[in-house]
């Protein structure tokens, strides 16, 4: 048993086998084994279901008429199941633009503006380590990266789509996706090599082995990303299935994922930072991995800045805030899409 569930941040954690969450008053009561405890459910914005549980009808109506989410995940933070309230499910429109777009050129825009985003912040990034390291050769050699990465965007700054097929665009930006994270996990190398990191890799390349520290945390924390996004495209009535970047495939949340992209390298510091304190360590296997990294994500993720539009604003808000924007490009009120910038 791990403990009772955490509330860190408004999201409920619960990684434990065996619990059961029910209501009483207001309040979500938990059991595990002989342990309960209570939270209030003003206080909870998101409960998220890692471990396996059960929960009570009654708790499941009251957290609905509260606008209280439920995510259920995998133990490595896949996102399974999410549920919202009906009223949270945004106008029917919002959808009919989202599939107009696949169509229109649209899509194409967006597509390009969620990399352009996250190639930026990856170069924020580069830059940010760089002025960390301590050798020169080290600074010099990310800097350089940092300026490839810059000309990637401008390349894409003026890559201007046109109305042709969705299936050509997606081709041109994961291209140019595909180049900058050559270079950026290059300059990462130098960052997290010391950890066991030598390149990215998602899943294990042999049936027998297992993925090293950094690329399952790394996992981990994309997926975390992409359970708290999901929220947010629901609740604009957008069709997680349907992505602009992303094809789509049964079961994929491709318009989640592609919402992400421009978060990614947030996560990214996110496991640098924690690597450097030791809480997460070369040789932890998957599970601890997934424990250590789940309450740091909600703990300190959350609550990390990046500027949008002049202003600085939490994860949770950037997210809102990026869903917002899309669904006004859908809607005919902006001609191109504005993403979250990662500070340095």
């Amino acid at each position: 048993m791990v403990g009772l569930p955490r509330l860190v941040n408004g999201y409920l954690l619960v990684d434990e086998y065996g619990a059961f969450l029910g209501k009483k008053h207001g309040r979500v009561v938990v059991r595990v084994g002989g342990s309960r405890e209570e939270y209030a459910l003003k206080l909870i914005r998101d409960v998220v279901v890692a471990g396996r549980a059960s929960i009570s009808s009654e708790l499941l109506k009251a957290m609905a008429y509260s606008g209280v989410g439920l995510l259920v995940t995998s133990y490595t933070g896949t996102p399974l199941a999410r549920l919202i309230p009906a009223r949270a499910g945004g106008t029917f429109r919002n959808r009919v633009e989202q599939y107009k777009a696949l169509e229109d050129g649209r899509a194409c825009i967006i597509a390009r503006d969620l990399i352009t985003g996250k190639v930026k912040n990856q170069s924020s990034n580069i830059k940010y380590y760089s002025k960390a390291r301590a050798q020169e050769s080290e600074k010099k050699a990310l800097y350089e990266k940092a300026l490839l990465l810059d000309g990637l965007i401008k390349q894409l700054s003026t890559y201007t789509p046109g109305t042709g097929r969705l299936e050509e665009c997606r081709e041109k930006v994961l291209s140019v996706e595909a180049q900058a994270a050559e270079i950026y996990w290059d300059g990462m190398r130098v960052v997290l090599g010391d950890y066991g990191f030598e390149r990215r890799v998602k899943i294990p390349e042999a049936e027998d082995k297992q993925l090293d520290t950094v690329n399952t945390a790394l996992n981990i924390v994309y997926n975390i990303l992409a359970g708290n996004m999901w929220k947010y495209v629901l609740r604009f009535g957008l069709d997680p299935y349907a992505g602009f970047l992303h094809a789509e495939r049964p079961g994929r949340l491709s318009l989640v994922y592609d919402l992400i992209e421009p978060f990614r390298p947030l996560g990214d510091r996110l496991i640098a930072s924690l690597l450097r304190r030791g809480v997460l360590r070369p040789g932890m296997q998957g599970k601890e991995v997934a424990i250590a990294l789940r309450s740091a994500a909600y703990s300190e993720l959350t609550e990390q800045e990046m500027k949008y539009k002049g202003r600085k604003v939490k994860l949770e808000a950037s997210m809102f805030l990026l869903a917002e924007e899309v669904v006004s490009m859908l809607t005919g009120r902006r001609s191109s899409v504005s993403t979250p910038f990662l500070l340095w």
